[in-house]
């Protein structure tokens, strides 16, 4: 995968306007945390602080997989973005507690979610309209808290390619060119954007074959690469830019291609796989064709016209709508 920071649940806080303030010259939006609710979130960052009594307080920043998209008013798949100048994550969100499971950081956010109902709760005013205005608020509350749960499960449905305590891949990959083979430690994600402009062939091997040409390099020995199976991953011609991502079952079908950073669809298309010459850069990798796209879900470019099917449906889940 592109982005290899350990996946763990938190308690997301929803904001939303609470109200209004008096600004400089007229009212301005008030916002607030109006409930919680359970996502999946990258890993960026912990910091460990130390209290006066010498206890031990972490926190976390966290990239939540789902962030509010400004251009459309919905939520949409984020991922860490960092700034080139300090390397500081810009997109973080800062928490206490990070979790394993879905269950564990459920029952953490139904416990912020009592508090927020107690704070509102605590500023009625204690009038002949108490009673009523408590029911009101509780009703008010539990609207907005269901409305958000469903968006919850949207989102634990949607971000099932995000797996908590996954075991990170092995990301350097294995080049060869004119029958010499180099390991690289870049990930084959540097390889496309660095050799897009050339022709190239990726291989996906599985990790008991991609070892045993490790091995191979290591002992300066010849690279037999007749024993190894190979699947194509990915083709890219240097007259375009394009870089194809092939599936086992989509060749002269239809496929993604990533052009600049972005994922595009092509409905039908021939992929020319015998246009790529001698001495063309192979490259063996253990990245998957999942890998590949779930990689690119954030940057990828949805058209119209692009059909709905098991390849597709994946990058069309990304959006989520709000009220």
């Amino acid at each position: 995968m592109k982005n290899n920071y350990p996946i763990k649940y938190a308690a997301m806080p929803i904001i939303e306007q609470t109200g209004w303030y008096p600004g400089l010259h007229e009212l301005e939006r008030e916002y607030g945390i109006v409930c919680y609710i359970v996502s999946k979130c990258y890993v960026v960052g912990r910091e460990e602080k130390y209290n006066m009594y010498g206890n031990t307080l972490c926190e976390y920043k966290v990239v939540f997989s789902y962030g509010k998209d400004n251009q459309y008013g919905g939520l949409s798949r984020v991922e860490p973005e960092f700034c080139l100048m300090n390397g500081r994550c810009n997109n973080s969100t800062n928490v206490d507690k990070v979790f394993d499971s879905f269950e564990e950081a459920k029952e953490e956010t139904e416990k912020k979610n009592k508090e927020i109902l107690s704070k509102e709760l605590s500023f009625i005013r204690v009038d002949d309209n108490f009673n009523q205005n408590v029911s009101l608020a509780r009703e008010k509350h539990e609207e907005v808290v269901n409305y958000y749960q469903e968006i919850e499960s949207m989102i634990e449905e949607n971000s099932t390619d995000l797996v908590v305590n996954d075991k990170v891949k092995e990301q350097s990959v294995i080049f060869e060119r004119n029958n010499s083979y180099k390991k690289k430690d870049y990930s084959l994600y540097d390889m496309i954007r660095l050799y897009s402009d050339e022709d190239f062939i990726a291989y996906n091997v599985s990790l008991d074959d991609y070892k045993k040409i490790e091995e191979q390099l290591k002992n300066g020995q010849e690279v037999d690469i007749e024993g190894i199976k190979r699947n194509r991953l990915l083709t890219s011609y240097s007259d375009d830019k394009k870089v194809f991502v092939i599936s086992n079952n989509s060749i002269e079908k239809s496929c993604f291609y990533i052009e600049n950073g972005s994922l595009y669809y092509y409905d039908r298309i021939n992929y020319f796989l015998n246009a790529i010459s001698r001495d063309s850069l192979v490259i063996y990798t253990i990245e998957t064709y999942d890998d590949v796209i779930n990689s690119y879900i954030t940057d990828a470019v949805i058209n119209e016209d692009m059909p709905k099917n098991e390849d597709t449906e994946k990058v069309f889940r990304r959006e989520i709508k709000l009220r």
